[in-house]
């Protein structure tokens, strides 16, 4: 999807920032005590794709999926099937034999496409590109229908309603049937979608004229209370996604003003001090490689292990416990806690890098020789 709007490309960078940094056990952790990563990025997310969202009743739905699958379920699939393989290699190299690939079970676990997202634990943030295809499908089909009697504002109601529901049906069942995962969290993630298109429609232009250090301020003043109230003070987040049981507070709203807090938050942020990074090339590679960072930013993490795996071989790592990284993708040596910034620059820098080089030397040189294959007209 291209994205023209630079305020919008700079919050999906510091989104997948966030995601980086809370899968480095929080280098930066900005502003984390008060909203949590975890209490709203991954809605941010459809909220920015619904900012986007054209979607309305002249839509040719069997275009618009076939583009939806190219740019999310294809690559998707592409890079599971990458991870899976390169999860293999990296068990070779630190268990230090060869490994049995288990070709049947890596098929089976390319079925989690449809359930819980989660193809390999070296790349389990990817749950999150089947769930927002399915939404914007699911999404586009129903405006389409409706869209003779659509309004924004009245559609969100059910919408919210129906989020509310699935926290709370979630919340009564210790594990959900596989089938039920993908349906509940479209059902979960719809309101975000509408309500980046009602930000983008009524909301945007009104803001700009606030005053952004208030609104700010009561954001946060908000969320301090919300998390005195609250009984625990990380209840005001919500982990495991992908598979809907991570809601530990007591209220099924909790995740939804969660999410509209730290969303509203982070764009006023960007809204107030984000004009110097809009023309950062920086910045700009890192919101249009959001998805190669999601998907392969643990991958990068493993990779740097390996480096330390093999310099412990030879100078031994204070702390480095070869063991645990033996039996885990999600291990982080942590020595000194200031060193989770090597961590972090590897996940969010590598794959970005590893794009620029698949750009230049694999899909520009098969673009021109296809173009050059084509004959004149």
């Amino acid at each position: 999807m291209a994205k023209e709007n630079k305020k919008f490309m700079v919050l999906s960078a510091i989104g997948i920032i966030m995601v980086v940094d809370s899968h480095t056990w929080g280098t930066f952790n900005i502003f984390g005590n008060f909203f949590p990563f975890n209490s709203f990025f991954m809605p941010m997310f459809v909220f920015i794709s619904g900012y986007f969202n054209k979607a309305d009743k002249n839509t040719d739905l069997w275009k618009y999926t076939k583009r939806k699958f190219m740019t999310l379920l294809l690559p998707y699939l592409v890079v599971s099937v990458i991870a899976l393989i390169t999860e293999w290699l990296i068990m070779c190299y630190k268990t230090e034999a060869i490994q049995p690939f288990l070709m049947e079970y890596k098929l089976k676990a390319l079925l989690n496409t449809f359930t819980s997202g989660e193809i390999t634990t070296i790349a389990l943030p990817m749950w999150f590109a089947p769930m927002l295809f399915a939404v914007q499908i699911v999404y586009a089909l129903i405006k389409k229908v409706l869209s003779d009697h659509w309004n924004s504002g009245i559609a969100l109601i059910p919408f919210i309603a129906l989020h509310i529901f699935v926290v709370w049906y979630a919340k009564e069942h210790d594990e959900l049937p596989e089938y039920l995962l993908l349906p509940l969290k479209v059902l979960f993630f719809l309101p975000f979608m509408e309500m980046g298109i009602l930000y983008r429609d009524v909301l945007e232009e009104k803001l700009r004229k606030a005053n952004h250090l208030l609104l700010l301020t009561a954001l946060l003043i908000i969320n301090m209370v919300r998390i005195m109230i609250l009984p625990n003070e990380y209840d005001v987040a919500f982990d495991s996604m992908a598979t809907l049981s991570g809601f530990t507070s007591p209220y099924a709203v909790t995740p939804l003003l969660s999410s509209v807090v730290g969303i509203l938050f982070w764009t006023e942020v960007v809204e107030l001090i984000g004009k110097p990074f809009y023309g950062s090339r920086v910045v700009n590679a890192i919101s249009e490689n959001t998805f190669y960072i999601m998907s392969f930013h643990v991958i990068f993490f493993n990779i740097f292990n390996c480096i330390l795996f093999t310099i412990n071989r030879f100078a031994v790592l204070p702390g480095f416990e070869a063991q645990t990284f033996q039996d885990s993708n999600w291990y982080r040596w942590d020595y000194v806690s200031q060193f989770r910034f090597v961590y972090f620059l590897f996940g969010l820098l590598g794959p970005v890098g590893l794009m620029k080089l698949y750009e230049r030397f694999i899909k520009k040189p098969i673009v021109k020789l296809i173009k050059k294959q084509q004959p004149d007209t």
